[in-house]
């Protein structure tokens, strides 16, 4: 994980499964990052293996308030579908736009945060 301006980038480990103890690693991670300024997250998922129900569900909505948006950068048609169904099915309250290319993912996250 990296901090770009106040876009927190997560890049997923080619091939994870995410488990409920990474999402809370993640979040935890993400809320020491955002040291409590408002932030939008990149998650690079490209090479995502899977995340199931449950931990898609853990990231619906953000427990702190401080990630404003989220760009979910996929490749793969798993990738994909996974991103897909995070949107569809858990309907997080932030802005969640799915993108394959990481210059205008990111693009995308820093007007998220100058638009506040």
């Amino acid at each position: 994980m990296r901090l770009d301006g106040r876009v927190i980038v997560h890049t997923i480990d080619s091939g994870a499964t995410l488990s409920p103890e990474d999402a809370l690693e993640i979040q935890r991670i993400t809320t020491e990052l955002a040291g409590g300024e408002p932030v939008a997250v990149l998650v690079d998922m490209r090479t995502m293996a899977f995340a199931n129900n449950e931990v898609q569900g853990m990231f619906k909505d953000d427990p702190t308030g401080l990630e404003v948006a989220t760009a979910l950068l996929v490749k793969t048609p798993v990738s994909t579908a996974s991103a897909s169904l995070f949107k569809r099915n858990q309907r997080p309250e932030r802005a969640v736009e799915i993108f394959n290319n990481e210059p205008e993912a990111l693009a995308w996250a820093r007007k998220q945060i100058a638009k506040l």
